[in-house]
């Protein structure tokens, strides 16, 4: 991607910030600069007349700590240190697109969004390259002040130094006969082993203006003669409005309005707390809806529907009725997980200002593209009329990748005429979102003389969670989802998948992956690690009943599976060490998991007790972890643990149950997060790597919950063959 100068008065235009010094971007392609006008901004370098840094970037800063990785890219090239950025904002723009979404797709889904692990990857580069190019330019505008070649210049985070006078010039001083300089189209890049910044354990930038309380959440945004509200949706699952009633929510104090939607209706006020007051005394009137959905007859469907055949999921190896008739033993096994919420901190709220001529949107989104999509459809202004704003977000783990909290501030504010800000509610959100499916994995494996499998086939039922995308979209998007209803992200973590690094796989002669697009009609959506979750445990656990019966160390048989890969071996050996395998402390009983997935090899080890009570205590978690060269180990240890008690949560806590076509769970009161106290130790031991780099924000999910099922069978003689754990599992 070709780096350019930015025009100053389009910069002006688009932010806040001051213009001046040098202002760098990168070029957008030339359909893209068809199709928008002059004076949107793109992602941005900009280097002030004082010698600082500030960042405009394509992806959204939701906990994973992108903003502070992509300036480590940028600082490192020019000397710098983080505390000279002194901000950074996500850019929208429609030339700007997720690289590895694209490349996924084959191009047909191009979206600017932030998921799927894909931030670093997709942009890190970029980042280092833009730095790289305003440090040439910057040295080029030293040597041509002092009259001496680039080569006898070095730079030093503030100074360019000559090396021959010891002469120096600020950045500062630098940057506005830089800007007219000459871009270079190669610039230099630091090799790995120059790093000084990337690589190391840094705390994260954006952590001090989330203390102090200047960081912007969707909550946050405050406009003149702004309105707020919320939202009702319709109690019963499916069913679509025919009227309401609105007289009882008229005698509350600042009610304004109501405006009903097919399945939701949205509840204008002076304030929030007026909105929702409100809001609990709206009567709606539906028809149709899903009211003889429940548990039990979601759980039929899973059973059901798992007779059909299914569409090949992935690379099908060898002949598995063959290894199946040469088998010594037959093992078949079934696994079931159920659906679970994103329950993320921050409430769902955005923010809208709807003109004759232009609409501007403020929100925690993770794909900026939605809300012009939204905008163009209910104001009938073209993209270019309207202006999008990314706040931080306070969680996203794929709920905020859904058009369904964009809608209702931008059509209140188009009825209204006036800014309005709507709030969801937690109960409102937990029981009318997008949902993990749930899931029924079938397993078969046939093992050998030796107790090995040479023959395995899976059969994972599920409700994809990609169909609404594609249904939105009008098309499919292989190798993301096909027509036949294969879905990529909810068989992620069975073997054999398109993108996978399939020699970080068990080695097993055959293979074969059947995918059972089951239709259970509820709102399904990206739930982090989506599919990795459900098959994951299935796998992890399949494994550990065939070390039992064939009456093999869990790890070991791991080991023997994993023969062919140094580096596997390598994350094993550590994991044997360092989680002191084999031997717990007295009343403790330990559970083994290993993945390969997102470009990542991984293992877990969980030490537990059951306590009097007949409770699950965890004791510790040990993760080894090999994700490739590691961009900044500090955070990628906040994510690995903070995944790690996103999955723990959903496999001893959690879970959405579905009663008369209703949710059940309402807040967190009932939909139990784990608290302080009940959260382990967890102990990440990162392995040194010249792999490619993996991927870190959803790694540790899927792991834990197999971990634990293992230690539990350890501990009482008991399998898991659901999740969560309930306490009759345990009995």
């Amino acid at each position: 991607m070709k780096i350019v100068a930015l025009n100053r008065r389009d910069f002006l235009r688009s932010s806040a910030l001051v213009t001046g010094g040098l202002l760098l971007g990168f070029e957008a392609s030339a359909a893209t600069k068809v199709q928008s006008v002059s004076s949107q901004l793109g992602p941005f370098l900009q280097m002030t007349n004082q010698g600082k840094i500030r960042l405009g970037v394509p992806v959204v800063e939701m906990g994973q700590g992108i903003y502070t990785s992509l300036a480590m890219s940028v600082v490192e090239e020019l000397e710098m240190t983080l505390d000279q950025v002194e901000d950074i904002q996500t850019i929208f723009h429609p030339a700007f697109k997720n690289p590895i979404v694209s490349y996924m797709t084959k191009n047909k889904l191009q979206l600017q969004m932030t998921g799927g692990s894909t931030s670093l990857m997709g942009w890190g580069k970029y980042y280092q390259n833009i730095g790289a190019t305003a440090r040439e330019m910057i040295v080029s505008a030293a040597a041509n002040e002092w009259d001496v070649s680039p080569s006898n210049l070095r730079v030093d985070g503030e100074y360019v130094i000559n090396t021959i006078t010891d002469k120096k010039l600020s950045y500062g001083k630098l940057v506005e006969k830089a800007a007219k300089s000459k871009i270079p189209e190669n610039p230099k890049i630091k090799e790995s082993i120059e790093f000084k910044t990337i690589g190391k354990p840094i705390k994260r930038w954006d952590t001090s203006s989330k203390i102090s309380g200047k960081a912007v959440f969707g909550a946050d945004i405050q406009l003149p003669e702004m309105l707020y509200g919320t939202i009702k949706n319709t109690p019963i699952l499916g069913s679509k409005i025919i009227g309401i009633d609105e007289s009882i929510a008229k005698s509350i104090d600042g009610y304004i309005t109501s405006i009903p939607l097919e399945d939701m209706v949205i509840v204008v006020a002076n304030s929030t707390w007026s909105a929702m007051q409100s809001a609990s005394k709206i009567i709606i009137n539906t028809e149709g809806g899903n009211v003889d959905l429940n548990n039990e007859s979601i759980k039929m469907r899973l059973h059901e529907d798992s007779r059909q055949e299914g569409v090949q999921a992935g690379n099908k190896v060898g002949n598995v009725e063959k290894g199946f008739s040469t088998s010594l033993t037959i093992v078949e096994r079934e696994y079931e997980l159920s659906i679970q919420a994103h329950a993320a901190m921050e409430p769902l709220t955005a923010t809208a200002n709807v003109t004759e001529d232009q609409c501007e949107f403020w929100g925690p989104v993770q794909v900026q593209d939605i809300p012009v999509m939204v905008a163009s459809q209910v104001t009938g202004l073209t993209p270019d009329k309207i202006k999008i704003n990314t706040t931080f977000l306070g969680g996203g783990f794929g709920r905020k990748t859904e058009a369904d909290f964009v809608v209702p501030p931008i059509v209140a504010s188009k009825v209204l005429g006036k800014p309005v800000q709507i709030t969801w509610s937690r109960e409102e959100d937990l029981r009318g979102g997008f949902y993990r499916p749930p899931s029924l994995v079938k397993l078969k494996a046939g093992l050998d003389t030796k107790g090995l499998p040479t023959s395995f086939e899976a059969k994972l039922v599920s409700p994809s969670s990609s169909l609404h995308i594609a249904q939105a979209m009008g098309s499919f998007f292989p190798p993301w989802i096909y027509e036949n209803g294969y879905d990529l992200f909810i068989v992620e973590g069975m073997p054999q998948q398109p993108l996978d690094d399939v020699e970080n796989q068990y080695l097993i002669p055959n293979i074969d992956v059947k995918y059972v697009p089951s239709d259970i009609d509820m709102k399904w959506g990206f739930w982090r690690s989506v599919g990795a979750a459900g098959n994951k445990f299935a796998i992890e656990s399949f494994i550990d009943e065939i070390a039992q019966i064939s009456k093999a160390d869990p790890l070991e048989l791991r080991t023997k599976l994993l023969k062919h890969n140094k580096r596997a071996l390598n994350v094993l050996e550590k994991a044997k060490l360092q989680s002191n395998w084999g031997k717990p402390q007295k009343g403790h009983f330990q559970g083994f998991a290993y993945a390969d997935s997102l470009n990542c090899i991984q293992t877990q080890v969980a030490e537990i007790s059951i306590n009097q009570r007949g409770q699950i205590d965890i004791h510790k978690i040990t993760c080894v972890l090999d994700c490739g060269p590691t961009h900044n180990p500090h955070l990628v240890h906040q994510q690995v643990e903070g995944s790690i008690i996103f999955g723990l949560n959903a496999v001893i806590l959690g879970e959405i149950n579905v009663q008369n076509g209703q949710i059940v769970e309402s807040n967190y009161d009932d939909y139990k997060m784990l608290r302080l106290k009940d959260t382990p130790p967890i102990d990440v031991h990162l392995v040194a790597s010249s792999a490619k780099q993996g991927r870190i924000g959803e790694i540790g999910t899927p792991v834990i919950g197999p971990a634990v099922a293992n230690a539990v069978f350890a501990a009482t003689g008991k399998r898991i063959r659901r999740l969560p754990i309930r306490k009759e599992d345990l009995a």
